[in-house]
């Protein structure tokens, strides 16, 4: 029997906590997540359903109190705050995360739109999905095992998403039995080992490229460069890129409008 402290949100986020109450040798100690009257975009809620669960909640500004519990893991899906020191070598024997990214390639914030903007030049056609070993460096732990899902031509940021989440869930399907038998603690690989490109990203690095200038629109020097722009930052429903004519915002999307209420 293995003890774990989840903290998460998002959809994936009750995948997973469903999958660690849903198998006889784990026992869910306590969830960190979202006060349940915060106002996110996705629905379905990791704080209604850990209550559904009978088990203790924290929300963001008490996850410190997660060192009154004894726990075997620590286990992050989605969860927005950087842990500290403190709180990563609390749990008995590792601290995991689940990143919706290829590690090492893609580190930090922003990543389905950044993979899409960066496929044509890299010719790299696939995001990625990874359970790693969090360390205070922000997504610099040993990798235990990814996953990954395609990107085509026609992908928005908000469709990969979608296909990663599938992606992750399978990860996490697969790799749970692993860290039940405590197997996992000998799979990490360190990311100083893996080939390729890398890239970091800052939650701000989005600023300033959802407004397109009208003449780049009438008359693109990279049309293709700029098609890949505009679905990179389509993720309903986030105001999607847009340009303006006489002052009035332009909504360039896939998706149609209804999508983001408007």
């Amino acid at each position: 029997m293995v003890s774990v402290a989840f903290f998460g949100s998002h959809p994936l986020g009750e995948t997973c906590l469903t999958r660690l109450h849903d198998h006889p040798d784990v026992t869910v100690e306590v969830v960190v997540t979202y006060e349940r009257e915060a106002d996110n975009w996705w629905e379905g809620s990791v704080h209604d359903l850990a209550l559904d669960y009978d088990y203790s909640v924290l929300t963001l500004d008490e996850e410190q109190q997660v060192t009154d519990y004894e726990v075997d893991y620590l286990l992050s899906v989605y969860y927005p705050n950087i842990l500290d020191g403190e709180l990563l070598s609390h749990p008995r024997k590792a601290a995991l995360n689940l990143h919706q990214a290829e590690l090492p390639r893609y580190r930090g914030s922003n990543v389905f739109s950044h993979s899409i903007m960066n496929a044509r030049d890299d010719d790299y056609w696939r995001h990625g999905t990874t359970l790693h070993f969090m360390v205070e460096d922000v997504d610099a732990g040993d990798v235990v095992d990814r996953n990954f899902a395609e990107i085509t031509e026609d992908d928005t940021a908000r469709s990969l998403y979608e296909k990663v989440r599938e992606a992750s869930v399978a990860l996490f399907e697969e790799t749970l039995p692993h860290i039940v038998d405590d197997s996992v603690l000998e799979m990490g690989t360190p990311q100083k080992e893996f080939d390729g490109a890398r890239y970091f990203y800052t939650k701000d690095s989005l600023d300033g490229l959802k407004e397109i200038d009208s003449t780049a629109l009438a008359d693109p020097e990279d049309p293709t460069a700029l098609y890949d722009r505009i679905r990179s930052m389509d993720f309903p429903p986030h105001e999607p890129p847009y340009t303006k004519v006489n002052g009035k915002k332009i909504y360039l999307t896939k998706a149609g409008y209804s999508d983001y209420g408007k």
